[in-house]
């Protein structure tokens, strides 16, 4: 069977995810081709997988290029996301694609579509044979809010890739006082991602106790400035690190470098992060809101203790101080936690089923 991927390839951890993915369906026999938009062209076989990289331009030329590229591939599935699901879907119907599926990523609370948008993705969506949902909260969106049937709709978590990555050398550098608990916040600085509750959080810790502790924020964007002005207002400016954007290498340091990592997001369809986190056996503390909570199995009834409401710094406070004090879950919890939700051979296995072709009779 053949099957053609329309992705963004490059070095980030959703990107290894897919690659992944492909390489295991090379291993499975089946013929594998990856596309892709960028800055440059290049096609090349890479770990048994035909990777093909057009420049991206205009609407037009993009859309060009997704037609073209199934029709001299002729796969027998598509799978495609993001900005690449309108064409893949309307192509692939127009050539008679045995199965064309969709990995749907993200909550409207994220992207903040507009109505009109809505509707149009509502549109291509009914040319989907499958959509698969990252999270149960997706799922659930993409019935309500999409129109989605509930029968296409399958919910397959991500796994993560970091943990067999080569650590090199970093640049780096964190504290080395003992004394001092490293609190870690990766991801982009927005509004949505709430980093501000932390601060919030540790102001007040600060004022009312003696814990010693330093932030590290590991991103940047829209709302860098103004989480920065927050920090100098609340007189934590000797307790903060901004580190910027960190290549793979030095997220690698980053997870495993923090003794509790601090996920606050108002909306969250999945949460990479959080895997990424658990699966090295770094604490995390995240919010509620997480897509990937809804895969979790919490036979020990101790997630609640690791889960906190992101409007609520007090409850963040809460959550945080066993932490301050070193008597917090240990790391083997975290990363059993990993191993018994996100196993990678049982997400592979739920794949391998979802691109199944039944035979019309």
């Amino acid at each position: 069977m053949k099957i053609l991927l329309f992705h963004t390839y490059n070095k980030g951890y959703l990107s290894s995810f897919f690659h992944e993915l492909l390489v295991k369906l090379v291993q499975e026999g089946h013929e594998v081709v990856s596309f892709s938009w960028k800055a440059s062209v290049s096609e090349q076989f890479i770990d048994g997988v035909k990777v093909i990289v057009k420049k991206k331009k205009g609407y037009k030329t993009n859309y060009l290029n997704v037609y073209n590229i199934i029709k001299k591939e002729k796969p027998d599935v598509i799978l495609s996301n993001f900005s690449y699901v309108n064409p893949a879907l309307l192509f692939g119907k127009l050539f008679g694609v045995k199965k064309n599926m969709v990995w749907f990523h993200s909550l409207n609370e994220q992207i903040k579509s507009s109505k009109r948008k809505v509707f149009i993705k509502k549109q291509f969506l009914k040319l989907a044979d499958v959509v698969i949902a990252n999270s149960y909260l997706t799922k659930k969106e993409l019935h309500a809010l999409y129109a989605v049937s509930e029968n296409k709709i399958q919910a397959i978590p991500f796994w993560s890739t970091i943990s067999e990555q080569e650590m090199q050398r970093s640049e780096i550098k964190f504290t080395t006082n003992k004394n001092v608990v490293k609190i870690g916040c990766p991801g982009r600085i927005t509004i949505d991602k709430n980093q501000k509750v932390i601060v919030e959080a540790l102001s007040k810790l600060k004022a009312t106790s003696n814990y010693a502790f330093h932030l590290y924020f590991a991103g940047v964007g829209e709302t860098l400035p103004d989480l920065k002005k927050q920090v100098e207002a609340l007189g934590l400016t000797n307790e903060v690190t901004f580190l910027q954007h960190l290549s793979a290498n030095n997220m690698l340091h980053f997870y495993k470098s923090q003794d509790v990592i601090i996920l606050p997001s108002l909306h969250e369809a999945f949460g990479l992060v959080l895997i990424e986190a658990i699966s090295l056996g770094t604490p995390v503390i995240v919010s509620s809101q997480f897509g990937a909570l809804s895969f979790i199995k919490d036979e020990n009834k101790l997630l609640s203790e690791i889960t906190f409401d992101p409007k609520s710094a007090k409850e963040l406070q809460e959550k945080l101080g066993p932490y301050l004090e070193k008597k917090g879950l240990p790391k083997t919890y975290f990363k059993q936690l990993y191993q018994d939700n996100f196993n990678k051979d049982i997400i592979f296995k739920s794949f391998l089923e979802s691109i199944q072709i039944k035979e019309k009779k």
